[in-house]
């Protein structure tokens, strides 16, 4: 049995990254809180043509910030599965991984290659859906 052995290196900075990812989420989400509060004291006496105007750029903006990672995801999930594919074993040589894993050969390397091809695909189909909702969102609340 073959094991594809894990980075120490690339598993410490992951980790290190996402901690620095929770961290800035608290304080994005802390942030947030203090905006929504501005905004809707801003928005509640507000005239209908600004409240419109406002919620077409929060849809807007929700619809591409979430579209980004997807697109992000997708892409490296089709560039993992085509490797896979390529070479014929699952993971691929020269992609790290976080911990210690057994290689996958032949057939079985072909059809995890093939689902996270699809899990990619599926991934891009999500981004294309959530920019496809932020051009809705652009035209349903124009003026």
């Amino acid at each position: 049995m073959e094991i594809h052995r894990a980075d120490r290196a690339y598993r410490n900075r992951t980790l290190w990254l996402l901690a620095l990812i929770m961290l800035l989420c608290a304080v994005m989400l802390w942030q947030l809180n203090l905006w929504l509060r501005g905004v809707t004291e801003h928005l509640g006496g507000g005239d209908p043509e600004t409240v419109r105007r406002w919620l077409r750029q929060m849809l807007v903006g929700l619809g591409l910030a979430l579209a980004v990672p997807a697109i992000g995801l997708g892409l490296n999930l089709r560039r993992l599965g085509y490797a896979a594919r390529l070479q014929g074993r699952f993971p691929p040589q020269e992609w790290k991984t976080l911990r210690d894993v057994r290689v996958l050969r032949d057939r079985t390397a072909l059809d995890w290659a093939r689902r996270v091809e699809l899990l990619g695909l599926s991934a891009l189909g999500l981004a294309g859906g959530l920019a496809g909702w932020a051009l809705w969102a652009w035209w349903r609340y124009g003026g």
